[in-house]
């Protein structure tokens, strides 16, 4: 009888310790999910910042080696200077920035300061136009020409730069995210220096500052790539409040800046709606938290770096096509050149004839499928022997590292034209276009990269002057009677 009052107090006293267990364990199971939540919050904002701050400057440096194809090289060192040569700025920046690279933006900005020529789109636009925008990058025109003076060296009749302006350690493009006329876009600067031969007399450069938008098009691809939904890049403050917000430029001197905003994919609702039902196997749920978190966090690891590879496939393919671009191309043919891998190598410049027929008869899409078709063909007939690129519009660049024999690569000319005139079927109708081609060889022909491609293109040039359809090599100064090739004839 004395045993029953104890015993009912050891069976509350059980209770009430079963009680507080289950307290600590609700609670502690309520901390650490609420930690787990935090951490995995972090880890979202943190991948998905890397993944868009990666990509910013990624498009920067697109941008800035798009630019530097004009900024860089002999004919623009000699275009600008005394007056300025206005066929140069017509055919060279006026068409090809635009409808390559669709610059929309592009001023020759001249030692003092001033505009020489203002290009908005393919149009050429009176320099009054370009003064405000001069004045908006006034700090990266001065960065761009003290880093030309840092690295300018001295050559016999002037300076020279020793190194790429953009594919080295030492850039010499300046360059940042902007609203200009109430769009935001990138703006480059950088010093107009030769690639070869001219040189640059003493005192500060001319300059191509340059500006590209960052539109629609970009925008979704950029959002499509990262897996981000509603993806801007916006003056700060003034978009919508998805979630995410990244600073991309800090504003100054009354400057508002420029911010990438997303919504962002938040990890919360999936970790409590698995956890709660579990509440009672206190273990269990944080097992699956803790294993949600390494998941989330592996997910997030393993998407960057999926970025990261597919960002630098996207830097050196081209996007219809698939085959290399002409930054791959360029990389790799430097390579060879500079670092002599080899002791020969050949650049077959090839162009369509009779490709804007097709896009005005049957429109834009059907030359699309003629582009992709013919770019399969190249790169078939090429082989294993080297590389086939698409350097834009209905132009290629083959780089030949094998069987580089004259009569090896006059076969493979031939083939390539024949393979190009068969007929291309799509739905809606059959066109036929042709090839013409312009032959270099390295060391033969031309000791640098750039004077290289050069010379086949000249020679592509004579190949369209003799008629289309047909192939020419560098250094023949004049034609012999004997046509290389012409398009729809077969050789015996």
């Amino acid at each position: 009888m004395t045993t029953r009052p104890h015993g009912h107090k050891l069976i509350r006293l059980v209770y009430a310790v079963s009680a507080i267990i289950i307290v600590l364990f609700v609670g502690s199971n309520i901390f650490l999910l609420t930690s787990a939540d935090n951490i995995a919050e972090t880890v979202r904002r943190t991948a998905e910042e890397n993944l868009v701050r990666n990509e910013i400057d990624r498009q920067i440096e697109i941008v800035a080696n798009d630019q530097s194809q004009i900024s860089y090289w002999d004919e623009t060192v000699r275009a600008f200077a005394g007056k300025v040569d206005d066929h140069f700025v017509e055919t060279e920046i006026a068409r090809w920035l635009w409808d390559d690279f669709h610059i929309h933006t592009t001023v020759v900005v001249a030692s003092d300061g001033t505009p020489r020529v203002t290009v908005v789109r393919d149009q050429r636009m009176a320099n009054s136009e370009s003064t405000a925008f001069i004045a908006q990058a006034r700090d990266l025109i001065a960065a761009a020409r003290s880093r030309y003076m840092a690295a300018r060296e001295r050559a016999a009749e002037g300076y020279v730069i020793r190194h790429h302006p953009v594919r080295s350690t030492t850039p010499l493009y300046v360059a940042d995210i902007r609203e200009v006329r109430h769009t935001v876009g990138i703006v480059v600067a950088q010093a107009i220096v030769p690639d070869n031969e001219a040189t640059l007399p003493d005192g500060p450069p001319q300059l191509l500052l340059t500006f590209k938008p960052l539109g629609p098009e970009m925008l979704a691809s950029i959002a499509g790539k990262l897996g981000l939904s509603g993806f801007a890049v916006v003056t700060a403050g003034s978009g919508a409040d998805l979630g995410a917000r990244m600073a991309v430029r800090d504003g100054d001197n009354g400057d508002a800046g420029v911010e990438a905003i997303w919504e962002p994919a938040s990890p919360t609702h999936s970790i409590w709606s698995r956890a709660l039902p579990y509440a009672a196997l206190a273990m269990l749920v944080v097992a699956l938290a803790l294993t949600l978190l390494v998941m989330r966090y592996a997910r997030a690891l393993k998407a960057l770096q999926a970025s990261e590879r597919e960002n630098h496939r996207l830097a050196m393919h081209d996007a219809l096509t698939g085959l290399a671009n002409r930054l791959k191309f360029d990389n790799t043919l430097e390579k060879i050149v500079e670092e002599g891998t080899q002791e020969r190598c050949a650049v077959l410049c090839i162009d369509l004839d009779r490709f804007k027929a097709v896009n005005d008869t049957w429109g834009h899409h059907a030359g699309d499928v003629v582009i992709t078709t013919v770019a399969h063909r190249i790169a078939e007939k090429v082989g294993k022997a080297g590389m086939a690129a698409r350097t834009g519009g209905d132009e290629f660049i083959v780089l030949l590292q094998k069987n580089l024999e004259r009569d090896d690569v006059q076969w493979l000319c031939d083939g390539i034209i024949d393979s190009v005139c068969e007929p291309v079927r799509f739905e809606g109708g059959t066109a036929s276009v042709g090839a013409s081609i312009g032959v270099a060889w390295w060391p033969d022909d031309a000791m640098t990269a750039k004077t290289l491609i050069r010379s086949a293109d000249e020679a592509l040039y004579r190949a369209k002057d003799a008629g289309r359809g047909r192939s020419r090599f560098a250094g023949e100064e004049s034609w012999d009677g004997t046509d290389r090739r012409a398009c729809g004839e077969r050789r015996g």
